[in-house]
């Protein structure tokens, strides 16, 4: 696909779709297909409003009632580790191939043959957990290689050794798939909590769904996919899990829009973590990095100079800049703001 783009590859992955499960159902449509992997194709131009109309650009104030249904929602989900599901370890492998493999870690490390054998079985059962038999799965569900929860991003390991973590996630409910929407406001709301659904399945099981992957699983380009998180979390205050929020591996600031938010409307850092499903500690951090920014700005430092003196990045103190300007009007209510909190001017 070099070159190519999503457009283009999400017609190749519906004929190879479409081709496997007429090797099944002979009968089986395309329509039927696209029912299944990408309905927004078979809604998108059916209203009776537009999918622009759907995405949320400003934080909304905090209903305590839209938390406390969010947060029962978010809490309910709890799926089994992968290795806990499929329950005893799945060695299974033709022998030809244990032996071929076996062989071969004999000669390449020059171990000997059972302390060989071992490693492969080793590796026979993480694949064979990354890679459940079908059987092992029920109808809805997809096993993933994600990004594990405590992949921080270094300069001294390359993005494709980061630590990983097998997931299994439900895409589809049989209730989401057997009354899945028509129209667009009401299939982009279900998206939407579906987007949300398998973020926290796989932060459950330690893993982070990257933008690139989540836009496999809907077969919607990634832009639209980081718009619809954008509009889910300013619309009901909440975090979604991904590497972006919390690894801090991306450029969205509307996590920290958020928090800063509920912090401007007087909730505390244990309140607000609550209420977005996000650590106090990054809570706090966000918190603290704004009010810094918000002083320095008062006193007109330039931002290369806050970067220094806070020991942050330049894009991060960009990204606060940006929230102070959306906040605030002008110096005056800075000032009152800062008053307001015991900060001498």
């Amino acid at each position: 696909m070099a070159g190519e783009d999503f457009t283009q590859a999400r017609k190749m992955v519906l004929a190879a779709c479409l081709k496997r499960y007429q090797q099944v159902f002979p009968r089986v449509t395309k329509e039927q297909v696209l029912l299944i992997i990408d309905p927004w194709a078979r809604v998108r131009r059916k209203g009776p409003s537009r999918y622009t109309d759907q995405i949320r650009t400003s934080v909304a104030l905090h209903n305590e009632e839209d938390s406390a249904y969010w947060r029962q929602q978010i809490d309910s989900i709890r799926p089994a580790l992968p290795t806990t599901r499929l329950g005893t370890l799945d060695l299974s492998a033709p022998a030809s191939v244990i032996n071929a493999l076996t062989n071969f870690v004999c000669t390449e490390a020059r171990l000997g043959k059972a302390v060989a054998r071992q490693l492969v079985e080793e590796v026979i059962t993480l694949r064979n957990v990354c890679c459940p038999r079908t059987r092992q799965l029920q109808s809805g569900e997809m096993p993933l290689l994600t990004t594990h929860v405590r992949a921080h991003l270094s300069e001294e390991v390359a993005t494709r050794f980061r630590r990983q973590a097998p997931v299994i996630l439900t895409v589809w409910t049989p209730e989401e798939l057997a009354n899945c929407p028509h129209t667009v406001p009401d299939y982009l709301e279900l998206l939407k909590k579906r987007i949300v659904r398998v973020c926290f399945e796989a932060h459950r099981q330690n893993g982070l769904l990257t933008l690139m992957e989540l836009q496999w699983i809907f077969q919607m380009s990634s832009v639209r996919i980081s718009e619809l998180i954008c509009s889910f979390e300013k619309d009901h205050n909440l975090v979604v899990p991904t590497p972006g929020t919390v690894l801090d591996a991306g450029r969205s600031i509307t996590h920290k829009e958020v928090v800063v938010s509920l912090h401007l409307q007087g909730y505390t850092v244990k309140e607000i973590a609550r209420i977005t499903h996000h650590s106090p500690r990054a809570v706090d951090n966000y918190v603290g990095t704004f009010e810094a920014v918000l002083i320095l700005y008062l006193f007109g430092m330039p931002p290369h100079l806050m970067t220094r003196l806070l020991r942050k990045g330049i894009t991060l103190v960009k990204e606060h800049l940006e929230l102070v300007k959306e906040f605030y009007r002008d110096q005056q209510e800075i000032r009152k703001y800062l008053v307001a909190k015991g900060v001498r001017i």
